[in-house]
């Protein structure tokens, strides 16, 4: 903020003329010398700053949003950012603050978080979903197939590609398991209420193009598509920019997490190598965002081949339904206990997050073969999020929870409760937990 009054100040001459030609008001930047012994007010002007963003809900706005609908907002954001400032500042009866700084600092932020949201926005947007459009099924009824089909062809809808489309709802659950499709494109389907409620059972957002309906759990939005108003129906945020918050966060804790922690690491791997023959990083087939498969890592704490005894310890399984767990699994060897205790064979995982196949926070990914042993569909909305290295169930007991319906129950409170402060708050739990061994087995 220093920076910017500084650059108001020794450009003077070119900002009073040119703003006093637009306003009208006669602005003269005077000095800074205030700054130096009245640096509180930066933390005023900061604070108000967020406040007001978070008030105007600013980085809630839908990534697709207009242009319009984004300058508006920002300049909304700044005006009333401005206006709690100068309330502060009568009410405490600060009267030694260049004006004329002040209104220039804000309209340079202004202009700032405009072009900042526009440059992020469509960079992303070419560089994500343009090389990666999202994927969707049309469901519709057959009277409306080849209309929708032809009209979608015939507009540019450069992120999102029509990857198939229906006119049974039956066939719907079964497409959408293969894990294929970002979206379902919903027409006025006689069944669309079913469709709707099959699609929130994987997590997979709705894009209708009807009447308003009520889902029984997903969050409805406004929004257009093509030129024409949709309703959203979606359990998890509807493609906002805080979920590219939230994957910057997540590669840059976890390369600090690396580069902290790589002394630990080679530590580790050494003791896993001394411990026991085999390899130092184990990895396993999980099953990961829309079900899709990837080769989780970890430090190996068992002895080489236990997969394949996994099955005569069928019968130690503490955990009622389809994982498996047992607190003195034969199999684990005794350097591998203590990593276990106190979760240091998960770091490997830093370097799913990195390829994007995790995330610092969500639900814990299962392997394969158990997630193909979950028998009620509705469980598999715990999918529709990036699993994590942490979660809701490793700060609320962690191997004590005996029952996966409870597994389950606190993932999907994470995924209807997700914010980018619930996961700081998750990560600020997970260290004390993990430091005390909490629930570890």
């Amino acid at each position: 903020m220093e920076a910017i009054y500084l650059a108001l100040l020794y450009a003077s001459p070119l900002w009073q003329r040119s703003l006093s030609y637009i306003s009208g008001y006669p602005f003269r930047f005077q000095g800074v010398a205030h700054l130096t012994d009245q640096g509180w007010l930066f933390s005023v002007i900061l604070l108000c700053l967020f406040l007001s963003l978070w008030t105007n809900r600013f980085y809630a706005i839908d990534f697709f949003a207009d242009r319009r609908k984004i300058v508006f907002a920002a300049a909304k954001s700044t005006l009333v950012g401005l206006g709690l400032v100068t309330v502060f500042f009568y009410f405490f009866s600060i009267i030694n603050v260049n004006r004329s700084l002040l209104f220039g600092f804000f309209g340079l932020f202004g202009l700032y978080l405009t072009v900042k949201e526009l440059l992020f926005r469509r960079f992303v947007i070419q560089r994500r979903f343009k090389a990666n459009p999202l994927r969707a099924l049309l469901l519709c009824p057959t009277t409306e197939l080849d209309i929708l089909c032809t009209r979608f062809s015939q507009t540019d809808h450069a992120s999102v590609h029509l990857e198939h489309s229906l006119t049974n709802v039956d066939e719907l659950a079964d497409e959408l398991s293969s894990g294929k499709y970002d979206l379902v494109l919903l027409g006025n389907h006689p069944d669309a209420q079913r469709a709707i409620e099959i699609a929130e059972e994987q997590g997979v957002e709705v894009w209708y193009r009807a009447n308003f309906l009520s889902p029984l759990l997903a969050r409805p939005e406004f929004d257009e598509f093509g030129g024409e108003p949709i309703v959203v129906f979606s359990t998890v945020p509807h493609y906002e920019g805080k979920f590219f918050y939230k994957r910057a966060f997540d590669v840059i804790g976890a390369l600090a997490l690396l580069l902290a922690l790589s002394p630990l690491l080679a530590v580790l791997a050494t003791g896993v190598k001394l411990s026991s023959p085999g390899p130092i990083i184990f990895k396993q087939q999980r099953t990961g965002w829309r079900g899709r498969s990837f080769a989780m890592w970890k430090f190996r704490t068992m002895i080489a081949g236990a997969e394949s005894q996994q099955g005569e310890l069928a019968q130690s399984n503490e955990l009622a339904g389809p994982a498996f767990k047992a607190s003195d699994d034969p199999r684990v060897t005794s350097f591998g206990r203590w990593l276990r205790r106190y979760s240091l064979d998960e770091f490997p995982q830093l370097w799913n997050i990195l390829r994007g196949e995790m995330s610092l926070v969500g639900p814990r990914p299962l392997p394969v073969h158990e997630t193909e042993k979950i028998s009620a569909f509705r469980d598999r909305r715990r999918l529709s999020v990036l699993p994590g290295l942490t979660g809701l169930w490793q700060v609320s007991g962690r191997s004590d929870i005996k029952d996966f319906a409870e597994w389950v129950r606190l993932d999907l409170e994470y995924i209807d409760r997700w914010s980018f402060w619930l996961d700081m708050r998750i990560l600020c739990q997970t260290v004390p937990t993990v430091l005390s061994g909490q629930g570890a087995r």
